[in-house]
């Protein structure tokens, strides 16, 4: 009954039996009676089944199937899978979001009080004085692009950094380098969280755990209240 191919369908059927008795308003020990047939032999009372020991029996099994499950080899492999496509998400969102923030900081001329310590020394590399002061302006573009794919598990990312001066009809001038860019924690903890949230709605290891899931808290939570109200 519990190999780990089928696991996942018995937790949600288990669940899903519980949350229907619930959402249907029917009486559990009633369902336990019919399917069971616990009833003594004919002509005799039949047999009582206490609301808060079927309620019990519930919750171990509810228990035991979600412990299971967690432990199981498909949910290792899912949760792989997940951590991986989080980890590309974010990727995309340090390149979209982050670096582009960070361009617009120095293109600017200013950036937060709350970055990263050492986001001056790409700054200084990238738009020294000398140059900035020469040319006479900031800027008129600004671009940087992570050189390999940037991870959860990284402070700082390598980056290619260009500034470029357009002098309008002469040949324009700029300036390339390679260095690293960090990141705060706060901006990255950020980043992590979009990560893990769009990827829990988009993609197909999340339907191995997080609905699993859902549907077993639901009926855990429903099988305590259920075994409260009984005992009361």
């Amino acid at each position: 009954m519990d190999d780990d191919d089928k696991i996942r369908r018995n937790l949600i059927v288990t669940s899903a039996v519980v949350i229907g008795v619930a959402w249907f308003d029917v009486s559990l020990p009633d369902v336990l009676e019919r399917l069971f047939s616990l009833k003594s032999v004919a002509g005799a009372q039949a047999v009582q089944v206490s609301d808060w020991k079927v309620w019990v029996a519930a919750l171990a099994m509810l228990a035991y199937m979600a412990l299971r499950y967690r432990w199981s080899e498909e949910v290792e492999k899912a949760w792989k899978l997940f951590d991986a496509s989080v980890a590309a998400r974010y990727g995309v969102l340090f390149q979209r979001i982050y670096l582009r923030d960070v361009a617009r900081w120095f293109r600017d001329g200013a950036y937060p009080k709350d970055a990263h310590e050492q986001m001056a020394v790409l700054y200084n590399q990238l738009l020294p004085q000398v140059l900035v002061e020469q040319l006479g302006r900031r800027p008129d573009s600004l671009t940087i692009r992570a050189r390999n794919a940037p991870m959860p598990s990284n402070g700082n990312e390598s980056v290619e950094a260009s500034a470029d001066w357009n002098d309008r009809g002469s040949r324009a001038t700029g300036n390339t380098i390679q260095g690293s860019v960090y990141i705060d924690t706060r901006r990255q903890r950020a980043l992590v969280w979009r990560a893990r949230a769009y990827t829990m709605l988009n993609s197909k290891e999340s339907m191995s755990l997080m609905w699993p899931v859902l549907f077993a808290c639901a009926a855990l939570f429903i099988a305590l209240y259920k075994l409260v109200i009984s005992l009361i």
